[in-house]
């Protein structure tokens, strides 16, 4: 592999948020929260959102695709300076800009998708521009997908963004004991992505303390730590209240941006299935 690839390699890192089942299982719970009306647009197409909802995270072919996934907030200042504005952004950052990340724009882009898959009327244009929005909307319910440490490799943890976003899920999470309010009409949808962005990045100072602790029980082999069932249930009971809200956070937002889109394309009906 040459050096190019190398650092494509690593840019693609921070690109596999949740894990396949967690993405499932936020996508499938944003469809609860949706008033009948809407409901009925995915009616036959819970399959297809379920199995498309990780789409992005197999583009790595596309070497604009990992930024899309996070935004580092340090080189802004923090959470609270990060332009609104892309060109704002853009004037801030130079040429680095891009390779900060991207994706409360992306958020926008998609969910402006959406509301163009209702006016048009097709099912399952509908239900993938469903997927794809809740794929990034996701991602920004990461903690890890906000700070340029994102995978503990600042603070000698690495490999923690995989085992917080993937290893704890596929272990332990129970998709049937997950909950969200009904959705919302929310008319300042554009701006919210700022203030998940915030939200995510204040648990991460305490996700990396948990996982120091955790891994406290970790022997170091000649390949470095080795993570038993006593890592995992520590990690787990610390941060699985987290990480479940989290997971019900991102079905919440997806459950409101779709509401709104409907509402912003008109209250269209579906098209007969």
């Amino acid at each position: 592999m040459d050096l190019r690839a190398c650092l494509f390699a690593l840019a693609v890192l921070p690109l596999l948020a949740w894990g396949a089942k967690g993405h499932r299982a936020i996508v499938s719970l944003s469809l609860t929260t949706l008033p009948p009306e809407v409901r009925t647009w995915y009616r036959g197409e819970e399959g297809f959102l379920r199995d498309h909802a990780s789409d992005p995270d197999h583009w790595r072919n596309d070497r604009k695709e990992p930024p899309r996934h996070y935004l580092d907030v340090e080189p802004y200042g923090g959470p609270g300076h990060v332009p609104h504005d892309l060109a704002q952004a853009r004037a801030m950052l130079g040429g680095g800009f891009y390779r900060n990340g991207v994706v409360p724009w992306v958020i926008q882009d998609r969910w402006r998708d959406l509301v163009a898959a209702f006016k048009e009327g097709d099912r399952q244009r509908v239900a993938y521009a469903t997927a794809l929005l809740g794929h990034y909307v996701a991602d920004l319910q990461v903690p890890l997908h906000t700070t340029a440490n994102h995978d503990g490799q600042e603070t000698g943890q690495r490999g923690v963004h995989s085992r917080w976003e993937t290893g704890l899920p596929e272990r332990f999470l129970q998709e049937d004991t997950l909950k969200a309010p009904a959705a919302a009409v929310d008319p300042h949808l554009m701006d919210r992505p700022w203030d998940w962005l915030a939200a995510s990045y204040a648990l991460v100072p305490r996700l990396l303390a948990d996982d120091r602790a955790a891994d406290r029980t970790s022997p170091q082999g000649a390949r470095g730590r080795q993570r038993g069932p006593a890592y995992w249930m520590i990690f787990w009971q610390d941060q699985g209240p987290v990480l479940i809200r989290q997971l019900e956070g991102a079905a919440q937002h997806l459950g409101d941006a779709v509401l709104t889109a409907w509402v912003a394309a008109g209250r269209p009906a579906p098209p007969p299935i």
